[in-house]
């Protein structure tokens, strides 16, 4: 299953497209909804998706853990999403959480503004003041979703290997000519080394859950680096007995084939009140 991020502006049709090749490729597509179920099995309350969920979050959730919680968990059910073979991800900041995986094709939609107006105002049936202020908006959060999470401006073409322009286009155009990249052999060629940077992107997050939600053990600038199941750790602990703690719960994950604990002890986190 070929791996996709699709990006899109309100009413630039990309949920339309996501759709078309959800059918063609006879898989699912990640959206608020299979996202906000992941995140009830991961215990994240609604409340916390209904506050981030691509939208630029107030002020005072700057200095909320939460953001993340959020974060680290949307990770986790994006990655687990395209590990189970369901490759296409609407939104959600994909085109830059799977900017390291080979073989993801990362799409943006967008039309001139006035074909968005049109298109929602038939759409949702509102004139065209509503209809720009919904465009307006859409647009501040999604920008400041992206910025907030991952520092990035959700305009720079370089996040993206394709940015269409569905003004001239139908849905069903511009899903053809995903599709015909997808099929190419350039594109096929590197679907083994997704599958592998796949299941070693899958596995450090699995350790970093252990580590920092289950176990809670509190480690410094926590690094985790899998290369085909052989484990690198890195960080810092404020006591010996978390060193050891760290790679007890390293090997319990299944796969693992071998771990290099490269975090050290410093007390000196401690006294400072330091932690990831």
């Amino acid at each position: 299953m070929p791996v996709i991020t699709i990006s899109r502006q309100l009413g630039s049709l990309g949920t339309e497209i996501t759709q078309l090749l959800s059918k063609d490729f006879n898989c699912q597509y990640l959206d608020k909804e299979s996202l906000e179920e992941a995140f009830v099995e991961y215990g994240i309350p609604r409340e916390s998706m209904e506050r981030f969920d691509e939208k630029k979050p107030g002020f005072w959730d700057l200095f909320k853990t939460d953001k993340a919680r959020y974060l680290h968990f949307m990770k986790e059910a994006i990655f687990e999403f395209v590990r189970k073979g369901n490759g296409i991800i609407l939104g959600r900041g994909g085109q830059v959480l799977l900017a390291d995986l080979p073989g993801v094709l990362r799409v943006r939609t967008i039309a001139p503004m006035e074909i968005r107006q049109q298109r929602v105002m038939k759409r949702l049936q509102c004139d065209k003041n509503h209809a720009v202020k919904l465009i307006q908006h859409s647009d501040h959060e999604r920008a400041g979703f992206l910025r907030f999470f991952f520092g990035e401006n959700w305009e720079e073409p370089s996040l993206y290997d394709l940015v269409i322009n569905t003004g001239s286009f139908s849905a069903e155009t511009a899903a053809l000519s995903i599709k015909n990249i997808i099929d190419s052999d350039e594109f096929k060629a590197s679907e083994k080394e997704t599958r592998q940077k796949l299941e070693d992107l899958c596995l450090e997050h699995e350790i970093k859950t252990a580590i920092i939600y289950k176990d809670k053990i509190l480690v410094q600038f926590l690094e985790v680096n899998s290369l085909q199941a052989v484990v690198t750790l890195r960080g810092i602990v404020d006591s010996n007995d978390d060193l050891e703690r760290c790679e007890k719960v390293v090997m319990k994950i299944p796969g693992i084939k071998e771990v290099h604990n490269e975090i050290y002890y410093s007390p000196i986190t401690s006294a400072y009140g330091i932690h990831y």
